[in-house]
């Protein structure tokens, strides 16, 4: 006879899988190269040949997953969060030094898989966010930094702990920025104390 306990282990083993939690980016630049910068534009792409779904899957196998803001242009959604990451990240800049060089912070996405609402109800797992980071003089265009391949995941919460953040009023879109606007900061050199560095955490998720 099969125990009483198997089934739920069995079904939570179904549901999940190990995944990695990664952190990726080139070696981050030097004081003396982004010091004198001041960010005067931040733009976001998400091109649209990347692949997204509408299907409530446990892990739809497309590049292109946000469920929070409900229906919608998907790819203009994800633009928008990720230039309020840039824009979050440009304020590591120390505010007392004011740099002579206008730059534009500018991100081409590779992936963008957050939660369907059917992997946020259970287990949780992921939010894989990757991009291409490139830094360029807004006056003439030279790059300055980059192209940049970012990987910059997020710990996603399901089940109960996704009920209690929503009870502290954390949203999937404010943990997302908060966290990949400093993996951002990281790279230019600017996080301070706050630096991330490279690195993979192994744990349960989709």
């Amino acid at each position: 006879m099969i125990k009483s306990w198997i089934l739920p282990v069995a079904v939570a083993l179904g549901l999940s899988a190990c995944v990695s939690t990664n952190t990726t980016f080139p070696e981050p630049l030097r004081d003396d190269t982004t010091y004198n910068w001041r960010v005067v534009d931040v733009q976001a792409s998400v091109p649209r040949t990347l692949s997204t779904t509408d299907r409530n899957g446990q892990m739809p196998n497309v590049d292109l997953i946000w469920t929070e803001e409900g229906a919608g242009d998907v790819y203009a959604q994800i633009e928008s969060i990720m230039e309020d990451t840039l824009v979050q990240a440009a304020t590591h800049f120390q505010s007392s030094i004011k740099g002579n060089r206008a730059v534009i912070l500018r991100t081409e996405q590779t992936q963008f898989h957050s939660l369907t609402q059917k992997a946020r109800s259970n287990i949780g797992g992921i939010h894989n966010v990757d991009f291409i980071l490139t830094v360029v003089d807004a006056n003439t265009g030279e790059i300055l930094a980059g192209p940049a391949a970012i990987e910059a995941d997020v710990k996603a919460f399901g089940g109960s702990q996704a009920n209690d953040s929503i009870a502290r009023g954390e949203t999937m879109r404010g943990r997302i920025i908060d966290r990949v606007s400093v993996v951002i900061a990281s790279y230019l050199g600017i996080a301070g104390n706050q630096a991330i560095t490279n690195g993979r955490v192994v744990q349960i998720g989709r």
